[in-house]
């Protein structure tokens, strides 16, 4: 059988526009961090058309040969503000399930998590519907380990769940479940913005996939 050239073998990968480069002093970081608080501001404000560099210079100061150092496009502006926004909304979240008052259950803390993950994706279509696309189709490739992560997570609302929420969760294999809990926060909402946007906003949405999850973690067959 002949096999097909090694270069025919290769995946090809669409990497979202990403900055130019990180800041290393301190003024450049103080520089980079105002264009990323002023670009969301736009973004959330008056969304994704009021924003170019010129705009994004007067409101920050910043001259725009100063930006185009960090930033070559403004959709790598935009991954940068939706990085930060992903990391807080992760610590966020991670905080909040672990905050719950003691009467709360495992169903409500799992809706939270859902919640908050559906309307991360829901923000990112808002920052930028296109790019938001791509950048989801990258997030998958990671999460499959085509392509390696930029960094770990060490804080997921996975293990916050479990540790919460350990005297009600009835399956044998924990660490199971934590796997399965984990894959059904990442991958379900993203195939939901990919194939089936308009179900981000339905208020069942969180409610069908947190009744599934939660059957799952409190069956004690083995």
């Amino acid at each position: 059988m002949i096999k097909p050239p090694q270069d025919k073998m290769a995946v090809q990968v669409e990497i979202p526009a990403q900055p130019r480069k990180e800041p290393r002093q301190a003024r450049s970081i103080a520089l980079v961090t105002a264009l990323k608080q002023t670009g969301r501001q736009i973004l959330e404000s008056e969304g994704r058309d009021a924003l170019n560099a010129m705009r994004l210079a007067e409101d920050s100061g910043v001259a725009i040969s100063s930006i185009y150092e960090y930033f070559p496009t403004m959709e790598a502006l935009i991954a940068a503000v939706f990085d930060d926004y992903r990391s807080e909304a992760r610590s966020e979240l991670f905080a909040d399930i672990m905050a719950l008052p003691p009467e709360v259950t495992l169903f409500d803390g799992i809706l939270l998590a859902f919640r908050a993950v559906l309307a991360s994706h829901q923000k990112k279509a808002l920052f930028d519907s296109a790019f938001s696309v791509r950048s989801t189709h990258y997030d998958e490739l990671v999460r499959l380990d085509v392509v390696k992560a930029k960094q770990l997570w060490t804080t997921t609302a996975s293990s916050a769940l479990m540790t919460r929420f350990a005297g009600e969760i009835r399956v044998e294999n924990r660490e199971k479940a934590e796997f399965l809990v984990y894959q059904t926060l990442m991958a379900l909402p993203r195939a939901i913005l990919l194939e089936k946007p308009s179900y981000l906003s339905d208020e069942d949405t969180p409610k069908l996939m947190a009744r599934m999850l939660h059957a799952m973690l409190t069956d004690p067959v083995p």
